[in-house]
This record gives structure tokens, sequence and C-alpha cells, in this order.
């Protein structure tokens, strides 16, 4: 690993460990969240994203139009594009403005980078560690200038936008915003309407997105089916004849054969393999194994950072 990204470790560790506590303090106080149904089982298809109510409180609410977000003008071109473009019924256009605003949340890691610029500068380094710190330079600052012409309240229309793009079924939205991109940003609005919204839909969206065949949701809904480890997880019923049929499914599409199952759930295999075939099959009939690996999306603003040079911007996906 580079030097450069060595100096930002230690931050990035403590930053994992408060998230940490944070979740851990919340499960210790927060009711038990009402759990929504277990996933239906392969042959069952999840509600339409049109169906999932729009508060905890509502159940019985089917579609509801998700009005523009009201507030000044952009002064950012390209944004205030893509809020015209998303208040006019642009799926695709509000997961990318949702995406962009959430950036500007946390801008802990940009500053933390050109904090170690300096010093980072006059240390010997091989050319292309080199090159990889002059390019997380570039992108940090790039960051904070796209960043100072957001909107004030840029959590609040990132999180309304990433959320109506996944209302539409837009998949990698429907998956960041399962996956509490915008709740749980900086883990600052667990008391909020929106975190008890999000607690509310977030298991059913990271399923719809796993049946519209987006591949990043397959880990989160494995490690989702096996324990209780991530704020998402604690919101799915664990269930190891689905954990155990997304190893194989992973094993399906990687084009090898999964470790063999634990003596406690050998009994479980013929199910959970029924169950993968299944999944490949009516979820995943594009993917031509074998995968090198399964994508994994970053949230916005370490993908700003950090991302391969090849990366296309967010929901891109065709």
């Amino acid at each position: 690993m580079a030097k450069s990204s060595t100096r930002l470790l230690p931050a990035t560790l403590i930053a994992i460990a408060v998230a940490l506590l944070g979740w851990q303090l919340w499960r210790a106080r927060a009711p038990e969240p009402s759990r929504p149904p277990d996933p239906a089982p392969a042959a069952d298809k999840a509600p339409a994203a049109d169906e999932i109510p729009d508060t905890a409180d509502a159940p019985a609410q089917t579609e509801r139009k998700i009005e523009p977000s009201r507030g000044p003008a952009y002064r950012n071109p390209q944004l205030a594009d893509l809020k015209q473009r998303a208040d006019s019924g642009d799926s695709r256009a509000a997961c990318e403005l949702g995406v962009d605003l959430l950036r500007c949340v946390d801008l802990t890691p940009a500053e933390q980078v050109l904090a170690n610029a300096e010093a980072n500068s006059r240390t010997q380094m091989p050319a292309e560690q080199r090159a990889y710190h002059e390019r997380t330079v570039g992108r940090a600052r790039q960051l904070l200038a796209e960043c100072r012409n957001a909107p004030e309240d840029a959590w609040h229309q990132g999180n309304h936008y990433l959320r109506q793009a996944a209302l539409a079924g837009e998949p990698e939205a429907m998956y960041r915003y399962a996956r509490g991109d915008s709740v749980l940003a900086d883990y600052s609005r667990m008391a909020t309407p929106e975190f008890d919204r999000w607690r509310a839909e977030a298991g059913n969206m990271l399923q719809l997105s796993f049946e519209a065949g987006y591949l990043p949701s397959v880990f989160d809904l494995m490690v989702a089916y096996s324990d209780n480890s991530s704020p998402i997880a604690g919101l799915i019923p664990n269930d190891p004849t689905k954990a155990r049929a997304m190893r194989l499914l992973v094993g399906r599409l990687a084009g090898k054969n999964a470790d063999p199952p634990e003596p406690r759930y050998a009994a479980l295999e013929p199910a959970a393999a029924a169950l993968a075939a299944q999944w490949q099959r009516d979820y995943f009939p594009a993917v031509k194994p074998p995968l090198q690996r399964l994508p994994r999306i970053m949230p916005g603003g370490f993908a700003t950072l950090f991302a391969e040079d090849n990366a296309g911007p967010p929901c891109s996906q065709p």
C-alpha cells in the first residue's frame, strides 16, 4: 500500500471505530425494530418498489408521488441540470444527484488527505506511489471545491433524491439507500424521521435490488442472513438456508465450488443448492461465470477519493 494511504489508516480506523460504537449504542438503547417479513422465497417476488410504505406507521399506503425538493437554486450548473431532470421524473438523474449531494455530507476524509499532503510530498516514494498520492490530493481538492457550491441542506436533499430513485426501481439507488448511504452517512441522524422511515424500508429495498440483478447486493444479503453485524443486517432476520444459498450463488457466479457447509447445517444443503440455482437463473442470467470478483460500491465521498480510474459515475449501470 502506498505510504500516503498508510498515513490515512489511523484516521480511517478511528472513523470506523466511532461508527461501530455509534451503531452498538443505538442498538443498545433503541427499541427492537419492527422487522419486515422474511424476504420471499425465490419463486415469490417481493412487493414492487412503489408498494413500499412511505412511513413506518402507514403500512397500507401504496404509491405516493414524491414532490420535488424545495430550496434555493443550485449554484453548481451540473447539479442544477441533474435536479431539473430528477424533478421531471428521470430516476437515474435522481440517483446521481442524490449520490453527488451526499458526497458533501462528511468531508473529513478529503480534509485529512490535504492535511497530510505537504508531509507526504516530502517523503521519498516510488513513482507509482507518488502518482497515487498526487491523484488522491487532486481529487480531494476537487471534491472540496465542488462541495462549496452544494446546497446547505445537502443531506436532506441527497436523502430525498436517493430515496426517490430507489422507489422508482433504480437498482444502484435501491442498494445505496438500503445500505444506509444517507441516514448512516455520519451516524448523527438516528433520531430523525428519515432514519425511522429507512428502518421500515431498508430490508425490502435490499431484496428488490438483489432481484433486479444488482451484484453488490449479493454480499450484503449474504451477511444479513448470517448475522447482525451491520445496521442493515440487523433489520433482516437471520436465515441459515438463505445465507448458505448466497454463498453457493457466489461460488456459481465465480465458477468455483463453495467451501463445505458447517456440519450443523449440512441438512440444509439440498434446499440451499436449489435456491442458489434458482436465484442465478431468475436474477443473474446475463452474468457469465467466472466473475473475477464481486463489484463493491463505495459511499460517494470515498469513491471520489479512492475509486479506480476506470470507475464510471454513480448510477451508470445499464
